[in-house]
Formats: structure tokens, C-alpha cells, sequence
């Protein structure tokens, strides 16, 4: 609180007070007081007022630059009215009451909207668990029965378990952190676990495999990051070109492991790369691909941001597309606390 602030806002009680003073001088002018008495009474009257202007002035800036001190440290700003002193003045008093009815009600509120929205990721994770079973059942149904009507039913359960697996992912995004196990492992684990998930469309894409570098060991969660690498290599196989190659290849920097994984499809144009990590964007290869939901990178990249793994998009319309994952050294990530 500024002290040419509180100024402004008590402006008409100077201007009161300066023409009192006035209105008094003129007063005893006129009944022929001596001055020395006319001025000692207005240095009287003077000194009072500041006094309590001053006085004033520094309670209402304590009280007030202390709530702000409070905000600022405050994680959970809704807190604020229930950790905070009660002022002294009147006009605090019956904001701060008010205050605090309004944060009540929205600390009820937000109550209410988390524990509708666990009971929805809850319903989402027995769902998903439990459609996992029919799905598993029908393609044991079709190993057991092979022919071309029920190899082509076993490639849209694949695509059905991938979309299922998907809004798992999507459901437990804002708290998957809970579910992290870090762990020793290799970037060639990671990308063999993303593959064999999506080793069937590969084979059908007529698609190469191309492997460098990848025996270096990385801590992270292992199930997060193959997925993650899956939805990576999903999309290279929807948008692939003729003679489909796709590359895994690793580079070491400081305190980070990066994984590339590049492929030789249609690209990206360039003015759709800076939001292609954004929710439900598929710019001008969605309305090529009108089955492109624009999930997989959001997903991706909400999900490396929990992991604490950066991850970045290059690409060249008709040249193809290069994702690059940087994961922290072991060094660097015991040294994080994790």
C-alpha cells in the first residue's frame, strides 16, 4: 500500500479539513483573537489530524502488505482469508467477512469438483481394465481362427486397444505422476517395448527399422516412456510415405540422454510445428487424415513434463519428421531426490 495511494483515496477529508482550518482562522479573525492564539489553535488542529492520518495510514498498509505477503507465499491461494489476521478497522472487518464467506463457498465448490473428477478417472480405470478383457478374449478368438475376415476383425481390436490405452493415459494425465515407477533401464528397452505394441501396422507399412547407439542406460518409467515412443511411431506410421523407414538413434550431452526417433514421411508444415503439442490440434495433416484426433503429442508431452523429460518436434513438409526425447542422466536424476 502507497502511502500517495492512501492520499488519493482520503482526498475529500484533506480538502474537509483544509477549508475547516480556513473557515476557523476566518473565525477568530473576525472576533479579533490574537493571531499567536489563531495559529496555536491550527497547529493544534493540524497536529491531531495528522496524527491520526499517520496512524491510519500505517495499520491499514501493515494489515494489507502482510495479506500480500501472505498470498505470494500461499500455494493454495484460497487459503488466504483462513491464515490471515482479522483486521482492526471496520471496513476490513466486513470485507474479510465477506471474504471468507466467498473462499468457503469456493473451497466447497472445488471439493466438490475433485472428488467428482477422482470418481471419473475411477470409473475410467475399472473401464478400461475391464474392456481389456473382451478385447484380449476376441483376439485370442481370432488367433485361434485364422482366416482374412478375422485378421482384418484383429486389426481394429489392436486400434481399439490403442484408443483404449490412450484415455487411460488421457484420464490419469493430471496425477499419473502417482503411478511412476523409476527404474535402470536402456533406450533400446523403451523403443523395443513401444515397437512390439505397433509391430503389426509396421510389417503391413512394409516398414524399415533402423537402430543406432540405443545400449545406453536412462532412469524413467519404463511403461510411460513406451508409451509415449508408441504414440511417436503411431503417428509416423498414419503419416508415412512409400518406402516407410523409421530411426531410432541416440546422442549424449551433459546431464541428458537424447533419444531421435526420425522418420521419412509427409512432414509437418511449418507454421503448424509450434502447436502440434497443443490439446486437439491436427492442422493441415488432420484434414488430410480426418481420423487424426490430435491427442497422441498432447498426451506426450504432458506426460514427459511429469517424467521431467523434455521432448521437441523438427520437421520439413514432404521430408519427413524427427521427435527427439531428452532424458536426465542416472547422475542428474539422483541428484534431483528422485
Amino acid at each position: 500500500m502507497k502511502l500517495t495511494d492512501y492520499i488519493s483515496d482520503r482526498i475529500f477529508s484533506i480538502v474537509c479539513f483544509v477549508v475547516a482550518e480556513g473557515l476557523l482562522f476566518g473565525l477568530l479573525w473576525l472576533i479579533e483573537v490574537p493571531s499567536v492564539l489563531i495559529a496555536f489553535a491550527n497547529v493544534i488542529f493540524l497536529f491531531f489530524f495528522l496524527a491520526s492520518f499517520i496512524w491510519d495510514f500505517h495499520r491499514r498498509s501493515r494489515y494489507y502488505n502482510r495479506l500480500l505477503r501472505i498470498l505470494e507465499q500461499l500455494d493454495e491461494k484460497t487459503l488466504l482469508m483462513e491464515v490471515a489476521e482479522r483486521p482492526t478497522f471496520l471496513d476490513a472487518q466486513i470485507i474479510s467477512d465477506i471474504l471468507r464467506q466467498n473462499t468457503k463457498y469456493q473451497n466447497d465448490k472445488i471439493a466438490e469438483m475433485q472428488r467428482q473428477s477422482r470418481d471419473y478417472r475411477d470409473f475410467l480405470d475399472t473401464w478400461v481394465h475391464e474392456i481389456k478383457t473382451p478385447i484380449t478374449s476376441a483376439r485370442l478368438i481370432v488367433e485361434n481362427e485364422k482366416n482374412p475376415t478375422t485378421l482384418k476383425i484383429d486389426d481394429e481390436l489392436r486400434k481399439i486397444d490403442a484408443f483404449v490405452e490412450q484415455v487411460l493415459y488421457y484420464a490419469r494425465s493430471s496425477d499419473v505422476e502417482k503411478d511412476f515407477k523409476v527404474e535402470k533401464t536402456t533406450l533400446k528397452a523403451l523403443v523395443s517395448a513401444a515397437l512390439k505394441t505397433y509391430s503389426k501396422p509396421i510389417i503391413q507399412a512394409s516398414g524399415r527399422i533402423q537402430m543406432k547407439g540405443l545400449d545406453i542406460s536412462v532412469c524413467a518409467d519404463s511403461k510411460s516412456c513406451a508409451f509415449v515412443i508408441g504414440q511417436i511411431v503411431s503417428n509416423a506410421i498414419k503419416y508415412r510415405r512409400d518406402n516407410f523407414c523409421l530411426g531410432f538413434a541416440s546422442e549424449v550431452e551433459k546431464n541428458r540422454v537424447l533419444l531421435k526417433i526420425h522418420d521419412n514421411g509427409i512432414g509437418i508444415d511449418e507454421a503448424d510445428l509450434s502447436r502440434v503439442f497443443d490439446k486437439g490440434f491436427t492442422g493441415e495433416n488432420g484434414r488430410r487424415f480426418p481420423k487424426s484426433t490430435g491427442i497422441g503429442l498432447y498426451l506426450c508431452k504432458k506426460l514427459c513434463g511429469k517424467m521431467n523429460i523434455d521432448i521437441s518436434i523438427s520437421s520439413e513438409k514432404g521430408n519427413g519428421t524427427t521427435v527427439t526425447l531428452y532424458f536426465p542422466t542416472e547422475s542428474f536424476v539422483k541428484g534431483a531426490g528422485v
